[in-house]
């Protein structure tokens, strides 16, 4: 593990390189990425843009420069960036990956599940691609293609709480009360002290008239997080 204080040390070794040789590509694109350790994201921008205009083919520097972009919220610029990354290296699996993501910061969820069915045709064994991939369709109201994508990911990993839950709530938008009920309940058996998915389980209860399974979600929650207990005893009770 590096310390900030090693970035600093490298970004400084960099700085020099580049010094005397100004078009050495590599050196510039290792200032982008210490300045990215640091948290400076202006310098790290700076950086790649500097690698790619001496190396424009250089698909790890735009991949690289997109995450700076992203993780600045400048979405439309990030899929700029990655699309350009895939345009060098059409398998680039985490570009297609961060792609879809930075679509679905933007609710361009349709465009958010085609650059995510690209990552996990490169990737399909990638538990984390297939949760997007299954978050994506949910955001759409697909839910059988969710409910398929998010058991991909159960198969893959199957302690992955997120991917139970949001199995759960595909099942819940399909209205299948009882395969939500479980899902959600495999969720909390792996994740404890998961309250939203304590809350969510309270709603199903309460949809399929079991007031008192919701009371003993409320009494859990209590001990949780009071003010989501709260909220699922409003709903209970309103």
């Amino acid at each position: 593990m590096l310390w900030a204080a090693d970035y600093e040390k490298a970004l400084s070794y960099f700085e020099k390189a580049v010094k005397k040789d100004t078009r050495y590509a590599d050196a510039f694109s290792k200032i982008g990425i210490c300045n990215y350790k640091l948290g400076h994201y202006v310098e790290a921008i700076d950086g790649f843009k500097q690698a790619i205009r001496i190396k424009p083919d250089d698909g790890k520097a735009q991949y690289n420069l997109g995450v700076a972009y992203a993780d600045m919220g400048r979405n439309a610029e990030a899929i700029e960036a990655f699309k350009q990354a895939i345009r060098i290296e059409p398998d680039f699996a985490e570009a297609h990956d961060r792609l879809g993501i930075a679509y679905y910061e933007l609710g361009r969820y349709r465009e958010a599940i085609e650059a995510h069915k690209q990552a996990v045709r490169i990737k399909p064994d990638n538990a984390y691609m297939h949760s997007r991939l299954g978050v994506d369709y949910f955001q759409l109201k697909r839910y059988k293609e969710a409910i398929e994508a998010f058991k991909q990911v159960i198969r893959i990993k199957p302690d992955f709480a997120e991917a139970h839950a949001g199995l759960g709530s595909a099942y819940a938008g399909l209205r299948r009360a009882s395969e939500a009920i479980d899902a959600y309940k495999q969720a909390i058996r792996i994740k404890p002290d998961y309250t939203d998915v304590y809350y969510l389980l309270g709603q199903i209860y309460l949809i399929t008239g079991d007031k008192g399974s919701a009371l003993d979600q409320y009494k859990i929650l209590k001990n949780l997080d009071n003010d989501l207990a709260n909220q699922l005893f409003n709903l209970i009770y309103k």
